[in-house]
């Protein structure tokens, strides 16, 4: 019986191995990009030139926030995210997957303020600053104190709210003040402005952020806008990109649909909510079979991606939503619309479908697992474009099941385990006499009120 029983879990591996072998992606060519075509029947004013987000403070108001550490570069491509209150694993498998695809242009980073990051977060992300000499990618590091609504009622007590997680509160309304203000002849701050709008959760806060360092780039650097905590890196997202000519004054502008096969607009609760709250019910009913178009993930040219940004900070104004996720509304709605449509500076929007353009968004396709879909590898776990080709970046990876448990019980502890060994040996360096390599800074001071990480 026994024997029988080893003979019968031999087969099974055995079977495992020469499937996991043989395997290949599942490759599916037809395109639904005829779904994607903006309504006809939304009738909208489509300016050719958005309101910048410091309108509200007058024509003399400037960008007076400088990066906490790090520096741009004009001519380099750049990520942008917002990623804040995160675990070290989390920063490392962004910026890991990154350096190994062999991009060197800039990160950008708004990250929690020096009262709740975590602990070992900002000495690992030290690491990366100051790159100019091409071995890793060079982060840029914003650390602004938001002033935010307290859950107690206490008007004193401004801090992030931080979760039982460690996480900091996605739900909690915050303001952004001291990033504009007004300077004089020789650019010398005078005076630094109060956040003219109300409270409002980060997912909303970032697009101000993100059109605060688009200032920084020259007008046909590429830009990517992304969901630092779900995402990944498998190939140099820049690589092969259009790029145009110094003297053009607009720019090409890519969004990205999730699958619509699995999701429209109209069968998310969450989607159907942020658009119906932000422009009604008749907008729903027309939108509701349009596949959805994912806010967490934007590429474009700076000019473009400047413009996108203006338009969405501005819907956020017109609307004045406070729900986290009503960005994605704002997104849907801008694109359906054709809000962009005079946009001067977007010389043309492209939406990829799912699967097709350079990120990959998974969330929606929870309907089956990726094995089922075909675009998860066993072995290596890649996952995979419908073309067959292995997709350069990953988001949502979260939202399946098998990938998640191997990134976050291997490739997670994998990283948490690196940093440790990383720290311990330059302890025993500096202990025994020696030099820790640059450019290591394991010295940073960590308040005694920042929350530690979170096994």
């Amino acid at each position: 019986m026994m024997i029988n029983l080893l003979s019968t879990i031999l087969l099974s591996w055995s079977f495992r191995a020469a499937f996991a072998e043989d395997w290949k992606p599942r490759v599916n060519l037809e395109s639904q990009a005829d779904l994607f075509s903006p309504c006809e029947n939304i009738t909208v004013l489509a300016p050719s030139v958005f309101p910048k987000p410091t309108h509200m403070l007058g024509e003399n108001v400037t960008v007076i926030v400088e990066p906490t550490f790090g520096h741009h570069r004009p001519e380099q491509d750049a990520i942008f995210a917002y990623a804040e209150g995160y675990r070290l694993s989390y920063y490392m498998m962004f910026m890991e997957t990154l350096t190994a695809t062999g991009f060197r242009g800039d990160v950008v980073l708004a990250v929690a303020d020096e009262y709740t990051i975590r602990e070992d977060v900002l000495d690992y992300l030290k690491t990366f600053i100051d790159q100019d000499a091409g071995e890793k990618p060079n982060l840029v590091i914003y650390q602004e104190t938001l002033l935010c609504e307290s859950n107690d009622g206490d008007p004193t007590n401004t801090r992030r709210n931080v979760v039982k997680t460690g996480d900091t509160d996605s739900f909690q309304m915050c303001q952004l003040p001291h990033v504009y203000g007004w300077v004089d002849s020789d650019g010398h701050v005078l005076r630094a402005a109060s956040d003219p709008r109300e409270g409002r959760v980060v997912a909303t806060i970032r697009y101000e952020y993100y059109w605060i360092w688009s200032q920084r780039y020259n007008r046909h650097s590429w830009l990517m806008l992304i969901d630092a905590r779900d995402s990944y890196f498998q190939l140099n997202p820049f690589e092969d990109l259009p790029r145009s000519r110094k003297d053009q004054e607009d720019g090409l502008l890519y969004f990205f649909g999730e699958n619509s096969d699995a999701t429209r607009l109209g069968r998310s609760r969450k989607n159907l909510k942020w658009i119906q709250k932000g422009y009604g019910q008749r907008a729903i009913d027309l939108l509701a079979e349009k596949p959805t178009i994912c806010s967490g993930s934007t590429m474009g040219e700076q000019v473009a991606v400047e413009a996108y940004l203006r338009a969405m900070v501005n819907e956020h104004d017109e609307c004045n939503i406070r729900m986290t996720g009503s960005d994605q509304g704002f997104h849907n709605y801008l694109y359906y619309s054709s809000k962009l449509r005079n946009a001067n500076a977007i010389r043309r929007l492209v939406v990829w479908e799912q699967g097709r353009g350079i990120i990959n968004n998974l969330g929606a396709l929870r309907t089956q697992t990726l094995s089922e879909w075909g675009i998860l590898d066993p072995l290596s776990k890649d996952v995979y474009q419908w073309d067959g080709t292995i997709s350069p970046v990953v988001h949502q990876w979260d939202r399946d099941r098998e990938l998640h448990a191997y990134i976050w019980n291997k490739r997670h502890v994998a990283w948490a385990q690196e940093w440790k060994d990383k720290k311990m040996n330059a302890t025993s360096e500096l202990s025994s006499g020696g030099v820790v390599d640059e450019p290591q800074d394991f010295d940073v001071k960590v308040n005694s009120t920042k929350q530690s990480d979170v096994s």
